[in-house]
This record gives C-alpha cells, sequence and structure tokens, in this order.
C-alpha cells in the first residue's frame, strides 16, 4: 500500500483515497462555484451568526459593497460567517491561501480596523457614513494611507476582502447573469447563492 505524503492526506491514507476525495472536491468546486454547496442564499433569515457579532458583520457587509456592488445584498456577510465557522481545511475564503490559521482573529482585527479608521476620520461607524465617506476609508486602505489602522495592514485586507467580495457577486448564476455571460455548468447547482 502506497501512503500519501506527510501533508498532503491525513496519516495512513492511500494516494488512491487522497486523489478520489480530491478530485472529488474540486469537482464540487468547480460545479459549484466559489460558494459550493454549503451556500445556502444570503444572509441567515433569522440574522444569527455562529463567529461574527451583528455589527460586525454589518461593518462587513458595508465595506465589501464598496468594493464589490452588491456584495451586502447577496449576503458576502453570511458567506464570510460560514467560512469562519467551517474547519480551516474546507473554507473556500481567499485569506485561506495567504495565512495559516485561525482566520476569525484576522477578519474581526481588519473589521475593527475599519471602524477605528472610520472614527479617526468622521468621529462616526463605517455603516453610519455616506457613500463618498466610506470610499474614502477603502480608498485610505488601499492606498497604504490610514491613519488609526494598523493592523492587520490594511492594504493587504482590502486585496484579500475584496477578492471574497468579488467571489460571492460574480462567481455565482446570479452573477454570471448580471454580467450577461451564459453560464453553463455541467450539472446545475441545487441553490443558487
Amino acid at each position: 500500500m502506497i501512503t500519501v505524503a506527510a501533508g498532503l492526506g491525513r496519516t495512513g491514507q492511500t494516494r488512491r483515497e487522497f486523489l478520489r476525495q480530491a478530485t472529488s472536491g474540486a469537482i464540487a468546486l468547480g460545479v459549484m462555484g466559489p460558494c459550493g454547496l454549503a451556500c445556502s442564499g444570503g444572509d441567515d433569515p433569522s440574522g444569527e451568526f455562529e463567529v461574527l457579532e451583528r455589527g460586525q458583520a454589518e461593518t462587513f457587509d458595508a465595506w465589501c459593497d464598496v468594493l464589490a456592488n452588491g456584495a451586502a445584498q447577496v449576503g458576502v456577510a453570511g458567506y464570510l460567517d460560514r467560512y469562519l465557522a467551517a474547519p480551516f481545511a474546507e473554507t473556500l475564503l481567499f485569506a485561506r491561501l495567504l495565512l495559516n490559521a485561525p482566520l476569525d482573529e484576522f477578519y474581526k482585527s481588519a473589521i475593527a480596523g475599519i471602524e477605528k479608521e472610520s472614527r479617526a476620520r468622521f468621529a462616526k461607524g463605517f455603516t453610519a457614513l455616506n457613500d463618498e465617506q466610506r470610499r474614502e476609508v477603502v480608498d485610505a486602505a488601499a492606498g497604504s494611507s490610514a491613519v488609526a489602522w494598523t493592523d492587520p495592514d490594511p492594504s493587504f485586507f482590502y486585496f484579500v476582502s475584496r477578492a471574497d467580495a468579488v467571489d460571492v457577486v460574480y462567481g455565482t448564476q446570479r452573477g454570471f447573469l448580471d454580467l450577461e455571460v451564459p453560464y453553463l455548468p455541467h450539472i446545475r447547482p441545487p441553490k443558487s447563492w
């Protein structure tokens, strides 16, 4: 029996088992899009989050809506919360490719940074800002010119959260429709995001 090299699969897992699981996962991701089977359509209707507090979710929704118009409407905070609650190996968040666990600390610190920057510039929270003020906070993060937010690096968080927002807005059936691009899956997902 050939076992998978350390770090690629669980101990004692055969190469065949590993390849079968990896292929199944890749096919599911390719067919289902970035939300996979775990997404059911925006925020939980009950308004409950497993990892994020309501205020953090609202800030993240508002932040991502500046990065990708419509992100709040499709429930990017629900997407984030779902994958922060998932085991690290199963998350589809872009940050997983760039950081080690725990991702929840990274996102919560960044959301606190958004609030800190917003209050330093405008003496109110990010969700209370108008569109122009929100854009100023986002542009400061992207351009590495934040005055109060230092950790995690604002421009790095801009890069990561923009990928999350774009995945949720455009990597779905609805996103393809909005872009007027034919959605041609081999197997149609049972639920749209």
